[in-house]
Order: C-alpha cells, then sequence, then structure tokens
C-alpha cells in the first residue's frame, strides 16, 4: 500500500468491509473503469509469510474454478513483496451472520429458497471436485430477495477418492466449532456429508435463532457434536413445521451415514417444503403491532394516573371510564338474552287480566281449572282462597273493596252492616203477629216424640242432629211492611178467649 495514498496497485481502497486474523476485505474500484470490486488483501505483517500466501493463492485457484451463480466471480490476483490480494465481484449485501441479529424474520420468510439455492450450490462445488470446509454463516452473503453467495474458500480442499480415504488423516482440525462435523474432530476424512453437517447446523441457527451445542469451553463443546442430541427446532421455535425439523434433524445426524448421501438429496427434502406453519414476517409484525398497542396503553394508563393525582389534590370528580369496546362474550350474550325472556314472560304476566277473588282463571279446554299445576278451586297467584281473611277485612264474607255485598245467604240473615232483627222464642210471634193456635187434643207439640214409637227406640242413641233453624215469620218472609198485616176479626178472638179458659 503506497504511504499516503489509499491505492493498491492500480486500485482505490473505498470503504473496508471487513477484517480478520490475516486479510481484510475493501470495497475498491479501478480508475477509468465502471466496475465496483472487492478486494481481500493480505496484512503487511504478514506479507513475508509463505504460508499465508500460499493460502491466498489457493483460494483464488478454487473461487477462479467456479462458475455458478451461488459464487462471486474472482478476476484477478497479484502477490509480490509490496502487496498480496485478489479481486472479485461486489456484492452490496450483508453476511447471513448479521440477519441473524438485525433481520431474522424475513431471513426466515425467505428460507426455503435461501436453502435450495446453497444446496445447489454446494452441489455444484462437490461435482467440482471440491469440499468448502468451513460452512457458516459469515461465509454466505444474503441479499433481501434471499438470493445468496458463497465466500471463502481457505480451507477448501480436493475431495479424496476412496483409495484417499483410506489411507489419507487429517494431521489437524480445520473448521469452527460452532459448526463442525464429528468425523472432522475425530480426524477423519471429509467428504460431500461433511460440509452437509454444517450447512444442517447453519439451517438449525436461521430457524430458531440459537445453536444446537454450547459450551463452556471449546472441548466440551466438541464432546457435545459427538455425542449429544440436539434439541428439536420446533421446542425452540414453535412455528416450525415437523417436517422442516425432519430435515434439519436428518443433514446433521452424527454418523454420516445416516444423513443425506449429497446436496442432491437434501435439495429435493426442501423443495416444495412448508417451513413454517405461519409467515415469519407477517408474525413479527403483528408481534410489533401488539406490542406498540401495549405500549400506548401502559403510557395512557400513566397519564391518567397522573391526571387522577392532580384532579384529587384539587378535589376535582374523575371522569367516568371508558366503555371498552370489545364484544361481549358467548357467556355474556347468553344471560342477556336470559335476562330479556325473563323480562318478556313478566309483561306477559302482568298484561293478563287478574280473576275474581275465589275465582280460578280456567284452564284452556277445562272447566273450573287454574293456570296448569293447580287443584280445581285453587286462587290465581296474588289473589286470596274463597273465605280468607284480606287485610283490612272486619270480619269473613265482607267483599273486596269496591265490591257489592253478596246477596242474603239464607233467609233470615241480614245483610252484613244492618242489625240482626229480634229473634223470637220458640212458638212466640214477631211483633205485630198473633199467637199460633194451641195444638188439637191427642196432637204430640213439634220436638216431642211421639207416643206410639218404643221405649228402646228411643233410648238407643242415635248421632246429634243440627237443632233445625225456626221457620222464619211470614212477616219476615213477605216483603210487606208490618202496617200491611190484616186484623184479627171478632171470631178470632172469642176462639182465643175459649183457648184460654
Amino acid at each position: 500500500m503506497a504511504e499516503g495514498q489509499l491505492t493498491v496497485g492500480t486500485f482505490e481502497l473505498h470503504n473496508c468491509i471487513a477484517s480478520g486474523n490475516s486479510t481484510q476485505i475493501w470495497e475498491v474500484a479501478e480508475p477509468g473503469s465502471p466496475m465496483q470490486l472487492a478486494m481481500k488483501l493480505l496484512l503487511e505483517d504478514l506479507l513475508k509469510d509463505s504460508a499465508e500466501k500460499n493460502t491466498l493463492k489457493h483460494e483464488f485457484k478454487v473461487g477462479s474454478s467456479l462458475d455458478h451463480p451461488g459464487f462471486l466471480r474472482f478476476h484477478q490476483i497479484e502477490v509480490n513483496r509490496d502487496h498480496a490480494f485478489f479481486t472479485m465481484d461486489f456484492v452490496r449485501c450483508p453476511s447471513l451472520k448479521a440477519h441473524l441479529s438485525s433481520g431474522l424474520p424475513a431471513l426466515q420468510s425467505n428460507f426455503r429458497k435461501m436453502g435450495e439455492e446453497l444446496c445447489r450450490a454446494f452441489q455444484y462445488m462437490h461435482e467440482q471436485g471440491w469440499l468448502h470446509r468451513d460452512i457458516k454463516p459469515d461465509n454466505i452473503m444474503v441479499n433481501k430477495a434471499g438470493e445468496s453467495k458463497i465466500i471463502d474458500f481457505s480451507l477448501a480442499t480436493r475431495v479424496k477418492s476412496s483409495l484417499g480415504k483410506m489411507f489419507g488423516k487429517q494431521k489437524t482440525i480445520q473448521g469452527t466449532r460452532n459448526y463442525i462435523a464429528p468425523e472432522t474432530i475425530l480426524k477423519k476424512p471429509a467428504d460431500q456429508r461433511t460440509d452437509l453437517y454444517s450447512l444442517g447446523i447453519t439451517f438449525y441457527e436461521v430457524v430458531t435463532g440459537v445453536l444446537p451445542f454450547a459450551g463452556e469451553s471449546p472441548n466440551a463443546l466438541l464432546k457435545k457434536h459427538l455425542a449429544e442430541a440436539p434439541a428439536p427446532p420446533s421446542a425452540i421455535n414453535p412455528n416450525v413445521t415437523l417436517e422442516l425439523e425432519a430435515v434439519i434433524l436428518k443433514m446433521i445426524e452424527k454418523k454420516p451415514a445416516d444423513r443425506y448421501q449429497s446436496m442432491q438429496e437434501a435439495s429435493a427434502a426442501l423443495r416444495g417444503l412448508k417451513c413454517f406453519q405461519e409467515d415469519p414476517l407477517e408474525l413479527h409484525e403483528q408481534m410489533k403491532r401488539d406490542e406498540k398497542e401495549m405500549q400506548a396503553m401502559s403510557v395512557d394508563k400513566r397519564l391518567d394516573s397522573r391526571a387522577d393525582a392532580e384532579r384529587t389534590a384539587r378535589g376535582i370528580k374523575a371522569p367516568a371510564a371508558k366503555k371498552s369496546a370489545r364484544k361481549p362474550t358467548a357467556a355474556v350474550l347468553k344471560e342477556e338474552q336470559k335476562r330479556k325472556e325473563r323480562e318478556a314472560a313478566a309483561e306477559t304476566e302482568q298484561a293478563q287480566p287478574a280473576a275474581p277473588s275465589g275465582m280460578p282463571q280456567p284452564y284452556p279446554g277445562i272447566p273450573g281449572y287454574g293456570m296448569p299445576g293447580m287443584m280445581p278451586g285453587q286462587p290465581m297467584p296474588g289473589q286470596y282462597w274463597p273465605g280468607q281473611q284480606y287485610p283490612g277485612q272486619m270480619y269473613p264474607g265482607q267483599p273486596m273493596p269496591g265490591q257489592p255485598y253478596p246477596q242474603q245467604p239464607y233467609p233470615g240473615q241480614p245483610v252484613p252492616g244492618q242489625p240482626w232483627p229480634q229473634q223470637p222464642y220458640p212458638g212466640q210471634p214477631m211483633p205485630g203477629q198473633p199467637y199460633p193456635a194451641p195444638p188439637a187434643q191427642g196432637q204430640v207439640p213439634p220436638g216431642q216424640p211421639q207416643p206410639n214409637v218404643p221405649q228402646q227406640q228411643v233410648s238407643q242413641p242415635t248421632a246429634p242432629q243440627q237443632p233445625e233453624a225456626p221457620s222464619p215469620p211470614a212477616a219476615a218472609q213477605s216483603p210487606t211492611a208490618p202496617n200491611d198485616v190484616p186484623e184479627a176479626t171478632e171470631d178470632d178472638l172469642m176462639d182465643l178467649m175459649d183457648m184460654i179458659e
């Protein structure tokens, strides 16, 4: 890099995109060219390190051999004692790692498209004879539409043949611990299924937002890759479908033989698959709206509390609470319906005309019956039984207020409220009437036993009989007044004098 100038070779350095332990990624432009490129530049401190230079050359070799939409195109490489770099296409999109921390719902919404594209890209790379061996979110670029590009081939190796797998063995463990395959930890030869495991761990992190394994130390993390079963993705994110969960868990099986045998099989398993029960982006937006509503309600509540405190201090009555706009529940509607039915029944009962006291309302078709379930002669509700004394009644038989007195029940009984007539002794005539004639000779007076009735028959006990009421005098039965009674003649008086003598 020229001192005092942000130029390397013929390229102008505009912006540092990323920085690692040995290299940096810059956005660069070549004077006179409209192309925007990215440059992977070796740090100046490592220019004398031949191993780092060889790694840079190896990565350029692998990238240049891959002509696929899932990979960046490599353009030019320069390695000398002043600088070491290569250029490639510049893509204005963040890495998958950046999406995991800032735009996970949108990433999940496009997961199936992104997953199929990545599987096809890695399948092409395997067909070209290369293994990536460092698949992780940092080495995958994804735009908003879900289109992805794979970068960083520094650990890429050739796919070994069966003979090479038999005799070849890795000397060191290379890869990222969070995404490394169990066979790599055991220093066994890698194959296509090794990349498949690392891609499966990446998919697990995308759909759940967390890694399947975490350890307190690097060795503890590696042991979990070897022996611990991961939690089902749906247990962490309930929105994940069981079909997607089965695909991911098969990709990260401990034994390579239990996984998909190629990226092509994994891509076919994802094709047409429903990954989430609800669209993650729409679900996230709904949660944001609900959260804003809760915050607004909380703010209104705090403001109301402050206003209530101020009103209380001033002695002002608080306004009535606003009625909730929520729809009534089914239980509330049912209770309201019952209340309306009770009110309608009460209005119908009040609208029916009341039957006279002691006269039950006839039941339709059954004379003498009141309402259903009532005994014959039973009064209607709110009425008095026949003969029952009601409040304010002076004596039994008095009519209800506003009703006429009933007819005289039997001859000789005065109408209530009038004085009783003078009751004569038996045989005594009413005032103004002559005494009756004495009984004839041999005639037994009324009430005396007949002489021809045997004594034993008289002495036999008989049921007590109520004394017959004396026949009322003719004057009481006749509607004519006492002044209308005819006067006794002289013959009648003579007969009476003979009876006395």
